[in-house]
């Protein structure tokens, strides 16, 4: 069973716990600001597009910290007592995770990548902007089509792909502009 994250970024900030379920906020920083932008400016010159898996949860609860306010010293010291007590536990972690939790250089760029996707200031160049967006509509229009496909048992008509389309380019837009939106604020406008 799932326990829902909520928002304390005191000096007694929440330890780490899996199994929590994240805001949407959260997930799309840590999905788009941070892992697509990362793998646009790493692949700047190539033509191939990835297919990222999700996140791990030690990547949320980091970006959960970030988005509540949490400094960046006290962010610090936070991923330095979860890291010491994966590491006494045995837990193994996935090396995305691992880098985060034992580079502090790699740690601040995922601090900084973060808090400009969710204050919606991205330092980016239009071609890193523009695969970030692009990630985007394939999964928003992506998740959509196939609620559709699996609720109702048939393939969306001409009509409902257009209005599809239409979301999901509000949707990337509102992400990635100064108008924050969700999906759930959408579908509750139908």
């Amino acid at each position: 069973m799932s326990k829902e994250m909520t928002n304390n970024t005191t000096e007694n900030c929440m330890e780490y716990q899996e199994g929590l379920e994240y805001p949407e906020r959260v997930r799309n920083a840590v999905r788009y600001g941070y892992q697509y932008r990362k793998e646009a400016e790493e692949n700047k010159d190539s033509n191939i597009k990835y297919c990222l898996g999700d996140p791990s949860e030690i990547l949320y609860w980091i970006a959960q910290m970030i988005i509540g306010g949490l400094s960046w010293d006290l962010l610090k010291k936070a991923v330095k007592k979860m890291f010491e007590r994966i590491k006494k536990r045995g837990t193994n972690i996935d090396s995305e995770s691992n880098k985060l939790l034992t580079d502090e250089s790699q740690l601040r760029t995922f601090y900084v990548y973060v808090k400009e996707f969710d204050g919606h200031k991205m330092s980016v160049d239009e071609k890193t902007l523009k695969c970030i967006k692009e990630e985007i509509i394939a999964d928003y229009a992506g998740e959509t089509i196939g609620e559709i496909i699996s609720n109702e048992n048939r393939i969306p008509e001409a009509e409902e792909y257009v209005r599809i389309l239409r979301e999901t380019l509000a949707y990337a837009d509102s992400l990635l502009d100064n108008e924050p939106n969700t999906k759930d604020q959408q579908n509750s406008s139908k």
